[in-house]
This record gives C-alpha cells, structure tokens and sequence, in this order.
C-alpha cells in the first residue's frame, strides 16, 4: 500500500465530500450541520486563507487536511487545522501520518503553534493522537458540543507551539 498526500484546489472538494459527508453526519466530532451539503461544505473546508490536502491511498482519496490561520492580522501566527478519515481506513496509522505531515506542513508555512478550537470530549482517538503529538489541554468548553444532536458534552481548546 502506498500512501501520498497532496494539496488540493476547491475544484477537487469532490474527492473529499463522502469523507466530509460520512464524517459530519454521525454528528460526533465536527460541528457542522449533519445534513451539510456540498457546496455548504466545500465552503467550510475551503475557507479563506485555508491550505487543503488530501491522503490518497493506492491512489484513492482516504483522508483530508486543513491548515488556515486562527484569527487575522496579529493572531495569524498560530493556525488551525482539521483532519477527516475515511471510515473504511481507520486504525490503519494514517491518523498518525497525516498529523505528522499537519505538524510539518504548518511550521513549513511559518505557523509558530497550532490551537484546535473545539476537540469533543468524547472523541477519544483524536484526544490521545493529539496527546502523543504535544498537545495540551488549555480549556474546557462545558457543553459546548451537541453530540449527535442528542445530548451536550464538553469540548476542548488543545494547542501546541510549533517552536
């Protein structure tokens, strides 16, 4: 098995969508709208100023990457970044890898930390990946997540400094 990870131009969402779609639906680790649609979608992923990748496995798209600036102007120098998996790939260590190339890609493009505004308490692979990686816990946001639109838990701001 090959594993390669690429940049990726908004013309190329499609590719990412059922990773997107699959991901967002179980209403578990992403805020977004369960019921996001593509162009809803593409536009979150794609926002201003983020840089997009995606990890193609034996040459089919599996994972996806965003790195974009925090805040504006003078927070600029911290990023924030999101990955989705697909499903049918997990436990395969491409979590791993694509936190890895996340972490040098973002300190490539002059980032000095990365904070992740809003990790779910319950997602717990994502928790201990992030963990490993040095990152730190550094608040709480009670409730601030609705898990699968059926009940609040809490949420987590994580951050790292890239120096």
């Amino acid at each position: 098995m090959s594993f390669e990870i690429r940049e990726a131009t908004a013309d190329q969402f499609e590719e990412i969508w059922p990773i997107f779609r699959e991901v967002v639906r179980t209403g578990e680790t992403y805020p977004y709208p369960m019921d996001t649609g593509l162009e809803a979608a593409r536009a979150y992923w794609f926002a201003p100023g983020a840089r997009v990748y995606i990890g193609y496995l034996d040459g089919v798209a599996v994972a996806s990457r965003y790195i974009v600036p925090n805040k504006p102007g003078l927070g600029s120098h911290v990023c924030n970044t999101g990955v989705m998996v697909d499903a049918t790939v997990r436990g395969q260590g491409l979590g791993k890898k694509m936190m890895d190339f996340g972490l040098a890609k973002a300190k490539e493009l002059g980032f000095k930390a990365i904070q992740l505004n809003l990790v779910v308490s319950t997602n717990g692979a994502s928790l201990e990946i992030c963990k490993r990686n040095g990152f730190q816990i550094v608040g709480t946001l009670p409730g601030a997540f609705h898990f699968r639109g059926e009940r609040y838990v809490d949420a987590y701001v994580l951050y790292r400094d890239l120096s």
